[in-house]
């Protein structure tokens, strides 16, 4: 019983917090978007490539930020565990092409420069298989311990981690009010034919930690308010156990809101809440040549513009 206290005073606590964080970082209008467009290498890295590659990253004068480098127009890049490369688009409003395209020109020529200058060649496809077992291309305390729960836990994370590749669409939140509707659309384009994941991709996510991937248990469930679906994301993120401890977050070394807020980040599911736009984000969608993603953009702003 007093478990169970312990469990519903936390969640009550946390939905809360989460409730509050959520309205005081939402946007002012009008909507953006935005997405972050990964790349896999056509060979298997190693950390030296990586060293030569944050070398050459600040050697043409993009500047360090923690573990990542910011470009112009906002543009961020970042790295997974397999060495693929990530490009953080700034925000974007819906009929902005010269900004859009800007940043894709950005992507293919950084792309272009690197198998020019270190012979490493990014594509974009969602799935490379062989990986599993090449060596993890960073070595921060968090995908150290993801690497060695996800060795132990299903039977293909480390196939995700390594050897997978996707575009992550985001959606500005703008108020509390929008949250269902356009978390419900999200939801539907997760396994629609256009958005969701590959057969060889979906496999893998499906054979990799279902405590922290797949579908989030809210999706296509009936609720009625904003709140509800932030309790039973918050219900799901505290049962999902956390990463180097593997245990639930409330027997946890430390159950305090700051170290939820980084443990819900270490969740993988089709559909999430990102804080830092805030955004929602749909994580379904393979990658793919850039002269291919122009069609899957404007689709996916078309499709959520609809949604009153």
């Amino acid at each position: 019983m007093a478990k169970n206290n312990k469990q519903k005073a936390m969640l009550e606590d946390f939905t809360r917090l989460y409730i509050d964080t959520l309205s005081r970082l939402a946007g002012a209008g009008p909507r953006s978007y935005g997405f972050e467009y990964e790349f896999l290498s056509r060979r298997p890295l190693s950390l030296d490539d990586m060293d030569n590659m944050f070398h050459f990253l600040s050697d043409v004068g993009f500047s360090k930020d923690g573990d990542e480098f910011i470009a112009d127009h906002g543009i961020r890049i970042a790295f997974e565990p397999g060495g693929q490369i990530e490009y953080c688009s700034p925000p974007i409003v819906a009929k902005d092409d010269t900004l859009f395209d800007t940043v894709i020109e950005f992507i293919n020529h950084t792309n272009a420069q690197i198998k020019k200058q270190l012979g490493i060649e990014y594509v974009g496809t969602g799935y490379v298989q062989g990986r599993a077992d090449e060596p993890l291309c960073l070595t921060s305390d968090r995908y150290v311990k993801l690497h060695k729960r996800l060795a132990d836990t299903g039977t293909r994370g480390l196939e995700m981690m390594k050897g997978t590749a996707s575009i992550h669409m985001h959606v500005v939140i703008l108020c509390l009010d929008e949250l269902l509707p356009l978390f419900n659309t999200l939801c539907q384009l997760s396994i629609s034919e256009g958005f969701k994941m590959s057969f060889q991709r979906r496999r893998i996510w499906d054979n990799t930690d279902p405590a922290r991937c797949g579908c989030p248990p809210c999706c296509f469930a009936k609720l009625d308010t904003p709140e509800e679906l932030i309790r039973r994301l918050i219900r799901f993120a505290l049962d999902a156990e956390v990463i180097g401890e593997d245990v639930s977050f409330e027997n946890s070394s430390n159950p305090s809101f700051e170290s939820f807020l980084y443990h819900m980040t270490t969740l993988f599911t089709d559909v999430r809440f990102n804080l830092k736009g805030p955004t929602l984000e749909l994580r379904t969608l393979d990658s793919m040549m850039s002269d291919m993603f122009k069609l899957k953009w404007k689709r996916f702003i078309a499709l959520v513009e609809k949604v009153k």
